[in-house]
């Protein structure tokens, strides 16, 4: 498989990158590396063993907030397994990590046509493509509102210029649609029966960049409430850069 590859070097899918995100790929390229040097076969896989300190300090340029998220998003997807049934105490709760390939596999096989939204000065698709990119970004912009009007009783305008600027921004920066799915149905759970927060149920607020990290990334943590914060020190005597 030559998806991903070994070494330092600091390179991608760009496939991959417009399916999941750019900060995504990145992440599965440096967790494929660690696996090549130093991963450990259990239960007939490659497993990976790091604390999100861990990640930290060999991606210095990602924070552990950004760097859960990422994680979380990726289990979500199952693109990534991770587990803490490996370890060989009870009390031992870091956490092992290894890529489902089937998983990359079946995601690159889903066509897409908006590759060109995330990397602008390599798209040479002709006229015709560029079209048929357009034309797919606003059914989903569409579907994306008629979703948020159905889940939280709104009625949202699908052609206003203000709410299509607000969602092509959120998915130019690598979130799918999915993701704001789950912004709606996170935030609508929290809001709807709230009579104080149910008129924030709107795109201006749950679009806006830096409110969307944050519901998502909230969201994604309770999807994956097997998660926790108790990280003990793991030894890594290659602890080194990402990249």
């Amino acid at each position: 498989m030559k998806l991903l590859v070994s070494g330092r070097q600091l390179f991608l899918s760009q496939d991959l990158a417009a399916r999941i995100g750019v900060e995504e790929a990145l992440f599965l390229q440096h967790l494929y590396y660690r696996l090549e040097t130093q991963g450990m076969e259990k239960e007939g896989h490659m497993w990976y063993r790091q604390t999100y300190q861990g990640w930290a300090k060999q991606c210095f340029h990602w924070n552990i907030r950004k760097i859960k998220r990422i994680i979380t998003k990726l289990e979500h997807y199952q693109i990534i397994v991770s587990s803490n049934k490996l370890n060989s105490f009870n009390t031992d709760r870091s956490k092992w990590y290894r890529i489902d390939y089937e998983k990359i596999d079946e995601l690159l096989q889903k066509k897409i046509y908006a590759q060109e939204e995330l990397f602008h000065e390599e798209s040479n698709l002709p006229e015709v493509k560029m079209t048929k990119a357009n034309t797919d970004q606003s059914d989903e912009i569409a579907n994306i509102i008629n979703y948020l009007n159905k889940k939280a009783e709104k009625q949202f305008n699908e052609h206003s210029k203000t709410n299509i600027r607000l969602i092509k921004a959120i998915l130019k920066e690598g979130y799918t649609v999915e993701d704001c799915y789950l912004v709606i149905d996170e935030q609508v759970r929290n809001w709807k029966n709230d009579l104080q927060m149910n008129k924030y149920l709107r795109p201006i607020t749950l679009f806006r960049p830096g409110n969307f990290e944050s519901y998502l990334n909230d969201a994604l943590t309770r999807l994956q409430d097997k998660n926790i914060d108790f990280e003990p020190v793991v030894l890594d005597f290659d602890e080194g850069e990402c990249y």
